[in-house]
């Protein structure tokens, strides 16, 4: 019997969408979508969403509930999940509140530790392993989040998540405050860092696939040439050398697949750069897979994984 399941990554820098069909244990997918609408823009300055991002990050949201509408899938049935800007924006719960009241879609704020589950479970479902213990990376808007995972078990044996991502690396360039800031977050992380140190590196989330994507030379996203891409240390440091001083407006020039991320790439690629020294990563391989694969595939979220405010 089909099934069809959506869900929504709220994320600090993106909206994602994800609407599939359940047949005998397959997925195929029907709709994958993703808007920049930076909610976790000037967060660490305001510790509240910007009024032009919740504008934006509203009207993503009603244009994906009136697709999956159009799925046959009513807005309370979508799983909707939002991470580190949502747990640390003092206005989330009035934001989420006006989302429930007016387009009637229940949005869950999770905890890291779900966000990390979540985002290995998706992992898992369309990776291959060479290890039985893999560490995975997720760099997101506002928080980047290490987990370490035994591939036969699924047990996941640690995790961190580290309130850096592209967004807020990217302001700190703008405010010449990266260096002393990075070096603050690594030097509080000091201990639980080293325990993620390896030489193979799995990574999931907009920043590292955009990477690979500049890697390849692509002006337009080829999700198929991105997903299980290799990247050697030395090709970050290449792009690093290359794109580290871009403005977006030059990144927009060079890959217009990137659109609003753009603006936050920068940030991305110097805290990529940044975190395959600190862990002497030799190389990390790319998916796709993340989050929300990870959350319709589990089909709920229990309240063992929302955030306690």
């Amino acid at each position: 019997m089909k099934e069809k399941r959506a869900s929504i990554d709220i994320g600090s820098n993106s909206i994602l969408l994800l609407i599939a069909e359940f047949e005998a244990g397959k997925l195929n997918v029907l709709s994958k979508r993703s808007e920049i609408t930076s909610l976790g823009r000037e967060l660490d300055k305001n510790k509240a969403f910007h009024s032009e991002s919740m504008d934006a990050s509203f009207a993503a949201l009603k244009s994906y509930v009136d697709e999956c509408s159009v799925q046959g899938i009513p807005s309370d049935k979508i799983i909707a999940t939002a991470t580190e800007a949502a747990r640390v924006a003092q206005n989330a719960s009035e934001f989420f509140d006006k989302v429930h009241k007016e387009l009637n879609l229940h949005i869950n704020v999770i905890s890291s530790e779900a966000e990390a589950f979540f985002s290995t479970k998706g992992i898992f479902f369309n990776s291959k392993f060479n290890s039985e213990i893999i560490t995975i990376m997720d760099v997101g808007g506002a928080s980047t989040e290490l987990i370490k995972v035994n591939t036969k078990s699924f047990q996941i044996l640690e995790t961190i998540s580290m309130p850096i991502g592209a967004v807020r690396s990217t302001q700190w360039l703008n405010d010449k405050l990266f260096v002393q800031n990075l070096q603050k977050v690594f030097l509080d992380f000091r201990s639980e860092i080293d325990k993620f140190q390896t030489k193979e590196l799995y990574c999931v989330a907009g920043t590292v696939t955009s990477l690979g994507n500049m890697h390849l030379q692509r002006k337009e996203f080829v999700e198929d040439d991105v997903h299980g891409l290799v990247l050697k240390a030395e090709d970050i440091d290449n792009l690093f050398k290359k794109y580290s001083d871009y403005s977006p407006e030059q990144f927009l020039e060079n890959f217009p697949f990137l659109q609003k991320r753009s603006h936050s790439i920068r940030g991305g690629l110097h805290l990529v750069y940044h975190l395959m020294h600190r862990l002497f990563i030799k190389e990390l391989t790319i998916s796709t897979y993340g989050l929300r694969f990870g959350t319709l595939l589990e089909g709920k979220i229990s309240q063992e994984y929302l955030h306690a405010k």
